[in-house]
């Protein structure tokens, strides 16, 4: 049986109240990720918890946009809804795709590189315009057991393409340029519009997942609200219930042309042991901010 939940958030037990607080906290919690003025200080701001739950709880009641494709390319002819339920569209009846033999890979570390840092990790090079590519992983509940407190700064070093605008790729990092981060309404509280956004999440493999290799330019609504935390939540919650399966996921960033902004990303997962029936997801998570029109080939943006 596919799991399908819409955020990130533990299911809601009216009769229990203990656990309709725990789900408040960690709605705020997800919604507290947020860039500094500068945008390199990923500090921890509180958020309008009453407008941000009502605007959860609507989101998640309402249907997810559906598409059939035969390839990732596909997904970018995609047009998107123009909502933040239209931000997740369920590929494929949200059913993975790996082959017998994609699902049992195991990713092992390999000693002194940064791509394959730690057993169940394995990250692309960036290509030759500078940008993250496809991450694949198998997360566990020991993986996530063994992560560390996540740093109240994601590092300057670990800078995307398209976080800097007017900035150059050197072949092996990106310089110069300058950042641009306007406030946008989101949740009935102002927020950043752009995240330095993990492509595997800090929660499954901690400090590993912490540098450019693993980061886009995601704005707010793509990184957290709803996006990635979506399916990060459902792998999250599946581990935690059954701790003796792990999940196989894979996270594509796509990009058109020479664009130095993903337009979304193809976020895959399922069980391993049991072939998908804890978990079996397939979602295209577009990179797009209700009210904000981007720029994705140089990373500016206006607010309309």
């Amino acid at each position: 049986m596919t799991k399908k939940r819409s955020y990130k958030q533990r299911p809601n037990r009216p009769k229990h109240f203990g656990s309709a607080v725990t789900a408040l906290i960690l709605v705020v919690a997800a919604l507290s990720f947020l860039p500094g003025k500068n945008g390199h200080n990923q500090s921890y701001q509180k958020t309008n918890t009453t407008t941000a739950s009502q605007s959860l709880n609507r989101s998640k009641s309402a249907p997810r946009p559906a598409a059939t494709t035969n390839s990732d390319q596909d997904l970018l002819k995609i047009k998107w809804d123009g909502t933040l339920d239209g931000d997740i569209v369920h590929i494929n009846q949200n059913q993975a795709t790996f082959t017998s033999q994609e699902l049992q890979q195991t990713f092992p570390a390999q000693s002194g590189n940064k791509l394959r840092p730690t057993n169940g990790l394995a990250l692309s090079a960036l290509d030759s315009l500078g940008r993250s590519g496809q991450a694949n992983f198998v997360a566990t509940k020991a993986s996530m057991d063994a992560v560390t407190k996540r740093p109240a700064r994601i590092p300057e070093s670990v800078r995307p393409s398209g976080w800097y605008i007017n900035d150059h790729f050197t072949g092996s990092a990106w310089v110069g340029g300058y950042h641009k981060n306007p406030q946008v309404n989101l949740g009935g509280s102002k927020q950043a519009l752009w995240n330095k956004s993990h492509i595997v999440g800090y929660q499954f493999f901690g400090m590993a997942t912490m540098v450019t290799e693993n980061m886009t330019t995601g704005t707010r609504v793509e990184n957290a609200y709803p996006g990635q935390l979506v399916p990060e939540d459902d792998i999250r919650n599946a581990l935690k219930t059954n701790p003796n399966i792990s999940i196989r996921g894979q996270v594509t960033p796509l990009y058109n042309g020479t664009d130095r902004l993903p337009q979304g990303v193809h976020y895959m997962a399922k069980s391993v042991e049991d072939n998908g029936k804890t978990l079996n997801l397939n979602y295209w998570i577009f990179n797009v901010e209700p009210g904000v029109t981007i720029n994705y080939q140089t990373g500016d943006a206006q607010i309309n």
